[in-house]
């Protein structure tokens, strides 16, 4: 399996990653929706991630027949020294998001971003790390809950309720949590200034 940034060109491979009977460890949210959610996020994915959008990124897992077996997006700004993991799908080869994520760290790392951050479900809050950290990166990366957000209830903070919750309320608790490089593992500190 290769890992590439993705384009439009796969927006028909990675399709059948969006259609699952749960969302953030929720059977009775798809349901509740029906395919409704699961078709508005397919789409805002490939509008956002899968287009030439300057801070909008996915990496896939990719066979040598152009198949889609896992992917992670995630946005970057210039506005501030952090990206924010939005999303990862899987045929269930949780293996292949780690690769995945040490990929799209890596490629972070190299642009002086050593922070990010996600949204968990607070009742599998140690799921994320088992199922998509590597080994190596867990022990480079700390972490912290930087908030919780009380299930049905719309997050006030800008940047996490567009680009986490996509303007969602979930019907559970929900964390936000801020990833960082340790600082035993910062050799170099990036340029935060300029002219």
């Amino acid at each position: 399996m290769k890992i590439i940034k993705l384009t439009f060109s796969h927006a028909d491979s990675v399709k059948k990653l969006f259609y699952t009977e749960k969302y953030m460890g929720l059977r009775d949210f798809v349901g509740d929706i029906d395919k409704t959610f699961q078709d508005r996020l397919y789409d805002l994915f490939c509008d956002n991630y899968l287009t030439d959008l300057e801070n909008f990124h996915a990496y896939g897992a990719i066979d040598d027949d152009n198949n889609v077996h896992a992917l992670i997006s995630f946005y970057s700004t210039d506005e501030e020294p952090s990206w924010y993991f939005t999303l990862y799908r899987s045929m269930g080869k949780s293996y292949l998001l780690k690769n995945i994520l040490d990929k799209i760290i890596k490629f972070n790392e190299e642009r002086g971003i050593l922070k990010f951050y996600t949204l968990v479900n607070k009742d599998h809050s140690k799921l994320l790390r088992r199922f998509t950290w590597s080994k190596h990166n867990s022990e480079r990366y700390g972490y912290f809950d930087e908030f919780l957000v009380p299930a049905k209830h719309k997050c006030f903070y800008v940047n996490p309720w567009e680009l986490l919750y996509r303007r969602t309320l979930i019907s559970a608790d929900t964390v936000v949590r801020c990833n960082y490089l340790k600082q035993e593992y910062r050799t170099d500190l990036p340029i935060g200034g300029g002219l």
